[in-house]
């Protein structure tokens, strides 16, 4: 059987989200300013395996038809989603959040498309 188009569009959107978070980290790291050499060296590795397990996630999710790979990108979007509500007083707009921004609405768009009813038969 074909991958629907919901799931490939799902798969696209939220590679194309990690794909945008890896530039994100990669042009911008996760560390603060007065952080140490080796705390800037074991964000950016805890970053990479974050994103690397994410990629992972998907391709178990669209290409060997596990739900529970879905469910879980899904739970840890809506905590990222928290994330983000608790730090909207705190974000400064420029081009870092402007890709954060761009990020979350691919990964929105791409639940979507993972939750109607064609993309709900492939995960069955």
């Amino acid at each position: 059987m074909p991958i629907p188009k919901d799931v490939q569009r799902f798969e696209v959107l939220l590679y194309a989200s990690l794909l945008l978070d890896a530039l994100s980290a990669a042009f911008f790291g996760a560390a603060t300013e007065g952080a140490s050499e080796a705390a800037r060296a074991f964000l950016s590795l805890l970053t990479a395996v974050l994103l690397a397990g994410l990629t992972f996630l998907v391709w178990l999710a669209v290409r060997r038809q596990k739900d529970w790979a879905r469910w879980t990108l899904f739970a840890m979007f809506a905590l990222t989603l928290v994330a983000y509500a608790g730090s909207l007083t705190e974000l400064t707009f420029g081009l870092r959040a402007l890709m954060d921004m761009v990020s979350l609405a691919l990964s929105i768009a791409g639940f979507f498309f993972s939750f109607t009813p064609q993309a709900r038969r492939w995960f069955k």
